[in-house]
């Protein structure tokens, strides 16, 4: 089980090396790692961008992206699958473009929390 409380920046290096810095910066939080700010600060951006570009069905690093997501949907606590729902899947909503693209690429269990967020989001 992947435990929130236990998430940590290498679930993002392992896929974008040269986020290492980023992720390490110093912060002003007393909790220091703050998921929902780090994942979606930096995971976010990333997908919205390799999601527009025309090879991003055999982008190797997307494919990643969209395999975390799926072991987040999979074996991810109550809260690492409200980080994928709401911080880093919402996201993908903003745009036809990446909401149609998204889709093509998601695995079964977070097309399920992706069809959750149809409930109360309209499709752009």
């Amino acid at each position: 089980m992947i435990k929130y409380d236990e998430l940590c920046g290498k679930y993002i290096t392992d896929i974008f090396p040269d986020t290492e810095q980023q992720i390490n910066k110093p912060t002003d939080s007393p909790d220091g790692f703050l998921p929902h700010v780090v994942f979606g600060d930096i995971l976010n951006p990333i997908a919205v961008r390799l999601l527009k570009r025309d090879d991003y069905r055999e982008n190797r690093q997307l494919r990643q992206l969209f395999d975390l997501y799926e072991s987040f949907a999979s074996s991810g606590d109550a809260d690492t699958q409200d980080l994928l729902q709401t911080t880093l899947l919402e996201y993908l909503w903003d745009e036809t473009v990446t909401y149609e693209r998204a889709i093509e690429l998601m695995g079964e269990k977070t097309r399920e929390i992706w069809d959750n967020i149809r409930g109360y989001m309209k499709a752009p």
